[in-house]
C-alpha cells in the first residue's frame, strides 16, 4: 500500500500593504501546521502497515500446548495415557509477544486405539502437572506412585481412585530411578529401575512395604522389562549377535522374550520389514502389547513368542 501526501502551496505574489503581508504570514503558518499533521499521520500509518499489518498490537491469543504420556494398552483396542493440560496465552506487543503458561491439571484418559475417540477421562488428579509414575498392572487398573511421598494410588478405569497410603521402604533404595510398575504376582508389584547400589524393589501391597535388593535376580539379567502373567514370570530385552553382513553392519540386533520356565524366543531385525539390521533398541512391555522398533506385538503365552499385531 502506498501513501501520497499532497501539499497545497499558496503563493501570494502581490502585496498591497503591511496588512496584506500579515495575511500572507498567517496563511503560510497555517500551511506549516497542516503539513506537520499530515506527515505525522502518514508516518504512523506506514509504521502500522510495515510492522503489524494494521491489526491491533494488543491482540491476545490462546493455544493448547497440552502433552500426553503413554501408560499402556488395555485389551485389543484401548490405549491409556496421561494428559497434562497446559494453555499458553500470548499478548502481541510491538517488540515481541509476551507469553505465559497456565497448568490446568493432570488426568488419566482412556481412548480407542483405532477410532481415536475418548472412552473415559478421570477427574483432575492435581491442579498442577505432576511427575509421578503411572502404570497398568492389569487391563482395568492404573497404579500411580508419588516418589516424593512414597505413596501409591489405585485407579479403577471407568470408576475412580483409592489412596493406598504411605509405603515404608526397607533395604536399598531405587526410588529416584523408578520408571515402571509391573505386576509380580501374589499381591506384589515390581518397581523397574536401578541404581549403582540397588538393583530393584518389590512392593508388598498388603503389608504396605517396599523392599529394595542390591543385586538383580538371575532371571532379570539382560532384561529391559519384566512382569508376571498368571503366576509365570516373563522378561524381554534387546539382544545382538555377530553377523557381518556388510562393512557397516557388523552384527544383527533383535528382541528376546523368555519366561522363568526356560522357554523363550528371539525376533531378529532381519525378520522385521523396514528396520536397520543392527538397530539396537529397548523392548517395552505395555500390558497388552510389547513395543519394539515402532511395532506392536502380542505375546503368545503358550509358545512364548512375539505375534505381530500392528
Amino acid at each position: 500500500m502506498k501513501f501520497r501526501v499532497y501539499l497545497r502551496v499558496i503563493f501570494v505574489t502581490h502585496f498591497r500593504a503591511v496588512p496584506g503581508f500579515g495575511l500572507v504570514t498567517k496563511e503560510v503558518s497555517f500551511m506549516m501546521v497542516e503539513i506537520k499533521r499530515l506527515l505525522a499521520v502518514a508516518l504512523t500509518t506506514l509504521a502500522c502497515v510495515s510492522m503489524w499489518g494494521c491489526s491491533s498490537v494488543w491482540d491476545e491469543s490462546e493455544e493448547d500446548i497440552s502433552r500426553t504420556r503413554l501408560v499402556g494398552y488395555s485389551g485389543d483396542s484401548l490405549v491409556v495415557y496421561i494428559e497434562e493440560k497446559k494453555i499458553e496465552t500470548c499478548l502481541a506487543k510491538p517488540l515481541g509477544d509476551d507469553c505465559s503458561t497456565r497448568e490446568k491439571g493432570t488426568r488419566i484418559v482412556v481412548g480407542n486405539f483405532y477410532t481415536e475417540e475418548n472412552v473415559w477421562k478421570s477427574d483432575k488428579i492435581k491442579d498442577k502437572n505432576v511427575i509421578n509414575v503411572y502404570d497398568l498392572v492389569d487391563d482395568s487398573t492404573v497404579i500411580e506412585f508419588d516418589k516424593s511421598k512414597s505413596r501409591f494410588y489405585k485407579w479403577a478405569l471407568g470408576r475412580g481412585s483409592e489412596d493406598l497410603g504411605y509405603f515404608e521402604w526397607d533395604g536399598c533404595s531405587t526410588i529416584e530411578k523408578v520408571g515402571s510398575i509391573r505386576p509380580w504376582g501374589n499381591g506384589k508389584w515390581r518397581l523397574v529401575g536401578s541404581t549403582e547400589d540397588c538393583g530393584y524393589a518389590i512392593v508388598d501391597v498388603e503389608k504396605k512395604k517396599i523392599t529394595g535388593y542390591e543385586k538383580l535376580d538371575e532371571f532379570a539379567e539382560g532384561c529391559s522389562d519384566l512382569w508376571d502373567h498368571e503366576g509365570v514370570k516373563y522378561c524381554v530385552g534387546a539382544v545382538k549377535k555377530d553377523s557381518v553382513m556388510s562393512y557397516y553392519e557388523r552384527y544383527l540386533a533383535g528382541a528376546m522374550i523368555r519366561n522363568d520356565k526356560g522357554l523363550g524366543d528371539t525376533l531378529w531385525n532381519n525378520q522385521i520389514e523396514g528396520v536397520g539390521l543392527n538397530s539396537y533398541h529397548a523392548v517395552e512391555f505395555k500390558n497388552s502389547f510389547v513395543c519394539y522398533l515402532g511395532n506392536y506385538y502380542k505375546v503368545d503365552y503358550e509358545t512364548v513368542k512375539f505375534v505381530y499385531d500392528h
